[in-house]
């Protein structure tokens, strides 16, 4: 996995597997986000497409049900 620095020097990955599909990576310039490398969306805001939130959704959901839920690091079921 390969990492990057945070704001604060703390390391954190590079990339992030949604659960769409799409790959995001670390957003230097805010220092603690990650963007979408296909619709340049950050992650997480309210410019992100309402099909990507709605696949992380059923992933949340899964896991509150007591499933695995979505590990974005290897871009995988849990």
């Amino acid at each position: 996995m390969e990492m990057t620095q945070a704001f604060d020097g703390s390391p954190t990955p590079l990339y992030q597997y949604q659960p769409c599909g799409s790959r995001a990576e670390f957003d230097h310039g805010s220092g603690m986000s990650y963007r979408c490398e296909n619709c340049f969306a950050v992650i997480g805001s309210i410019g992100q497409p309402r099909e990507c939130v709605d696949e992380a959704k059923k992933y949340k959901n899964w896991e509150k049900m007591g499933g695995k839920g979505w590990d974005y690091f290897k871009g995988c079921p849990k």
